[in-house]
């Protein structure tokens, strides 16, 4: 389960991701925050493209800023728009691999300025790929 502390903090954290989003497309700006099992919290934002595809979801963005520095294990990820959003199945479906590594699922926080709702990545995306490939090398992250 989430403290109180922990959705306030997440909150935060994304908020701030938020005013950094690059929207010159649609105006929707994204923010999001990954909390780590070791009690760490990672922002992101989106960032749109003029070319298809290559912009980044905001949850990829906070994902990587974690593991870029050196946290693999997450606890939950957060995700705060103009109304509670959860992430898109491409998010989730990033985030699993990271599920794998630390053994637990995720929670997943969708956020408003005012409220939120809690549901765990194994409801949200039930039928992820789970990969036997390489799978002690994706744990072994859990020693670094």
């Amino acid at each position: 389960m989430l403290s109180p502390q922990e959705i306030d903090q997440l909150r935060i954290t994304a908020s701030e991701a938020r005013t950094h989003a690059f929207v010159h497309r649609t105006g929707f700006a994204v923010g999001a925050t990954v909390l780590t099992l070791d009690g760490q919290y990672f922002g992101g934002c989106n960032i749109e493209s003029i070319i298809s595809g290559l912009g980044a979801c905001a949850e990829v963005a906070a994902i990587d800023h974690a593991v870029v520095h050196g946290h693999y294990q997450f606890k939950a990820l957060a995700v705060i728009g103009p109304r509670p959003i959860f992430p898109c199945g491409a998010c989730l479906q990033y985030l699993s691999l990271f599920g794998q590594v630390s053994g637990q699922d995720v929670f997943i926080v969708a956020l408003d300025d005012d409220s939120f709702e809690t549901k765990l990545l194994s409801q949200l995306l039930p039928h992820r790929y789970l990969t036997a490939n390489n799978l002690e090398a994706i744990e072994a992250y859990r020693q670094r």
